[in-house]
């Protein structure tokens, strides 16, 4: 029986991802061990959106090396692996083995091959999924992958580049997937796409008709996705917001930047007026929703004046979080091509700004909910405080709270007393002591 060690960097497809190919390992015959140490196999499933996020994955492949003389086999799996496939080898010898994202339900026979010479399969796939399920361990949350890949082609993203074209995941597989999570105690799933708005247009579906043959899965009792692309996001979605009782009242939808004319040197394919449109429909249809957002910062030719208009928009809507990135060229993208003419130490400086103006947005609108009662979603104890549960609010904000007698996976009405950036506090109905 091999032993395998698998670290995953990088956003939530990833740790999906490292969690099926766990899963087919051990229905093949492999154990998952928790250190690389005791492994026979070492496994980095890699994200290479920003080089910051490329850089950490190799350099902890790269601090193992020295196991090599005890004949562990290192295998680079992820967005690296799709994007260098063999380059990988000319500055990182000791990589036996690259694996694509596309090859994943191929990856216990790849492992079994024997020898000293290099592997590498990074070809495309037209069934890429993983057909066994994740293996919970009392859990009551999961991710679900709906599709792989896009073809938008911004101008700062790799994706379409290490993830392929899209293939959505048949709605049935999908069904079955979400029923077997059930059985093993999840009671929550969070849907996974680069675009999960796209979902069915190769196989004649839609992601709306498939949010509600969710919905109706009995057990299941809250429903979540990522990510929405402004361009694609229909009425038929927006209403579902009301009409979907286990839906989270949460839409993340990115804007990347307040100007026009870098959205359009982004390839986004619409305008500020367009994507303030969609979140008026939006918060028309239920008022209480949250909305995220991502923003970038420093896209080539930036100005002050572009970068005073994302201030602005960010201003003006009052995003309930954001996360924000300082923009990094990366390779085969369009951007990539363009000089990356904005100082590090001005990025730096927008990155902070919009930071500093999202932490008073977020305070504020968290503290709008103080003294109301919502019906919290529980996740588990609180891990450094006694007596506390923490959970999330029917518009998917983490909620800390005071409770001796809360189950998780269940619901537990909390009326919020205080709040900060990232949490609401308060105490069950119960009549515990407020934090």
């Amino acid at each position: 029986m091999k032993k395998v060690y698998i670290k995953t960097y990088g956003c939530q497809m990833n740790f999906y991802d490292s969690e099926k190919i766990k899963a087919l390992l051990i229905k093949n015959g492999y154990k998952i061990v928790e250190s690389p140490e005791e492994s026979d196999i070492i496994a980095v499933n890699t994200c290479c959106v920003r080089k910051h996020a490329e850089d950490r994955a190799l350099s902890f492949l790269s601090s193992y090396k020295h196991l090599k003389k005890q004949g562990k086999v290192f295998c680079l799996l992820g967005c690296i692996a799709s994007l260098y496939k063999e380059d990988i080898y000319k500055k990182h010898n000791f990589i036996d083995i690259v694996c694509s994202p596309d090859n994943y339900n191929q990856l216990h026979k790849i492992l079994q091959i024997p020898g000293k010479e290099k592997i590498c399969h990074t070809e495309e796939n037209k069934n890429p999924f993983i057909s066994e399920g994740i293996i919970s361990d009392s859990h009551i949350s999961s991710f679900v992958s709906i599709t792989k890949g896009c073809e938008n082609f911004c101008s700062y993203c790799v994706v379409p580049f290490t993830r392929g074209k899209l293939i959505s995941k048949q709605p049935e597989v999908i069904h079955r997937e979400i029923e077997h999570l059930v059985e093993t105690g999840v009671r929550e799933v969070v849907l996974l796409g680069q675009n999960v708005n796209e979902y069915g247009k190769d196989i004649g579906e839609t992601f709306t008709e498939l949010l509600k043959k969710i919905h109706n899965i009995k057990g299941l009792v809250r429903i979540g996705f990522l990510t929405s692309h402004p361009k694609d996001i229909q009425d038929s979605l927006i209403i579902l917001f009301k009409d979907l009782p286990k839906l989270y009242r949460h839409l993340h939808l990115p804007l990347q930047s307040g100007s026009d004319r870098i959205l359009g040197q982004m390839n986004r394919r619409y305008t500020i007026s367009q994507y303030v449109e969609i979140i008026d429909k939006v918060r028309k249809v239920a008022p209480d929703i949250a909305i995220t957002s991502d923003i970038i910062v420093g896209f080539p030719s930036e100005t002050e004046d572009d970068f005073q208009k994302t201030l602005q928009t960010i201003k003006d809507i009052k995003f309930d979080d954001l996360f924000v990135f300082k923009y990094s060229p990366r390779p085969l993208t369009s951007a990539s091509w363009i000089e990356d003419d904005v100082p590090e130490g001005e990025k730096e400086r927008r990155h902070r700004t919009i930071l500093e103006a999202q932490e008073e947005i977020s305070i504020k609108r968290n503290q709008g909910l103080i003294g109301t009662t919502d019906n919290v979603f529980v996740l588990k104890p609180a891990d450094k405080k006694s007596g506390y549960m923490l959970g999330k609010s029917s518009t998917n904000k983490p909620v800390m709270f005071r409770s001796s007698h809360s189950t998780p996976g269940t619901f537990e009405q909390v009326t919020f007393s205080s709040a900060d950036r990232r949490y609401l506090y308060g105490c069950s109905v119960s009549g515990h002591k407020e934090v």
